[in-house]
């Protein structure tokens, strides 16, 4: 795993580095077309419902779901999500993030005292997630050892698939699309091409140190922004605090403490976000051929992968560009 973040590393920081270059601010809307955008986005939605479910243990099967044990865990799940979601339309406080995980952990951990449930059962139960301990910063490092890396694997047709399209769609398309979306957001122009060469640096640093793959990530940045980090203060500070559990890996162990539930809500409340203003209200902002367009995009990535749903969806945007251009010149 070491070996191949090193390599996605590696070819991130040079994708980034070619795409510095290029006039993607100027041609974005041709290069990935809003309903392509929004295809992508749904789709990166539905990952994250999926992995609300990845957190609670569950495996998201017919079989597997309609388990009393799992029913337990994934139903309240996706009711505080969904409920969590419908409160984030409707309240708009920065507090409501912190407020929502401080109460779920009282009545999770209220419930287990109640019960007489002591952590390790509750952990095994699927209530609390599962047991953290830190390591200092140089322990990955100790650990790479090239002899033991499993060269056949990662240069097997199927892993390179997989390095290519989490190049893809880590480092390159989310930091692409996040530098580009965040100009109208934050009411600034950005310089893009300084930003990704800067983006590039810092992931080739991240490969020549061994570090595992850090880019903008859609949901990171979405969670972030929802809880009110909209300043450049709240970054300094949640840098701060990654710092605090990095060199006092001791607090890595409160992790162990949060019930799924908390973590596996706002996994889907995202999710739910995502979804819905990209195939819903894209849909009724855009029309109804844009959505579903969109909609296309994003069924092609669930039931394929992210790098078949966007090949198709390019293929099919320029395709549909080519046909309005042409029945545009007959009309002229």
């Amino acid at each position: 795993m070491l070996a191949g973040s090193i390599l996605t590393n590696a070819l991130a920081a040079v994708l980034l580095f070619v795409a510095s270059g290029l006039p993607i601010a100027e041609h974005i809307e041709t290069l990935l077309p809003p309903p392509l955008q929004a295809g992508l986005f749904a789709a990166i939605g539905w990952s994250l419902y999926l992995l609300s479910f990845d957190t609670l243990g569950v495996s998201f099967t017919a079989s597997s779901l309609l388990t009393w044990k799992a029913a337990s865990l994934w139903v309240p799940a996706n009711l505080l999500g969904v409920g969590l979601w419908r409160a984030s339309r409707k309240i708009d406080t920065p507090l409501l993030i912190p407020y929502f995980i401080l109460a779920v952990t009282a009545l999770v951990h209220g419930v287990r005292l109640a019960s007489g449930t002591s952590v390790p059962a509750a952990r095994g139960a699927g209530w609390l997630m599962a047991e953290a301990v830190g390591q200092p910063a140089t322990a990955l490092w100790a650990s790479l050892a090239p002899s033991l890396v499993r060269w056949d694997i990662i240069f097997s047709a199927a892993a390179l698939k997989n390095l290519l399209c989490a190049a893809l769609f880590g480092p390159l398309v989310n930091t692409v699309l996040n530098f580009v979306l965040y100009g109208p957001m934050i009411k600034q122009k950005l310089d893009l091409g300084k930003e990704l060469r800067s983006h590039a640096v810092g992931t080739a640093a991240a490969a020549a140190l061994g570090g595992y793959s850090n880019y903008i990530g859609l949901s990171d940045v979405a969670i972030h922004r929802k809880i009110g980090g909209l300043d450049r203060f709240s970054c300094y500070f949640a840098a701060a605090v990654g710092a605090l559990f990095l060199c006092a890996y001791p607090l890595c162990g409160a992790v162990g403490h949060l019930p799924t539930l908390a973590v596996a809500a706002i996994c889907l409340y995202v999710a739910c976000d995502f979804m819905y203003d990209n195939l819903v209200e894209a849909a009724r902002a855009n029309g109804l051929r844009a959505g579903l367009a969109a909609a296309a995009v994003f069924v092609a990535c669930v039931k394929m992968d992210m790098l078949s749903g966007l090949v198709l969806g390019v293929a099919g945007g320029q395709l549909a560009g080519w046909w309005e251009r042409r029945q545009r010149a007959k009309a002229a």
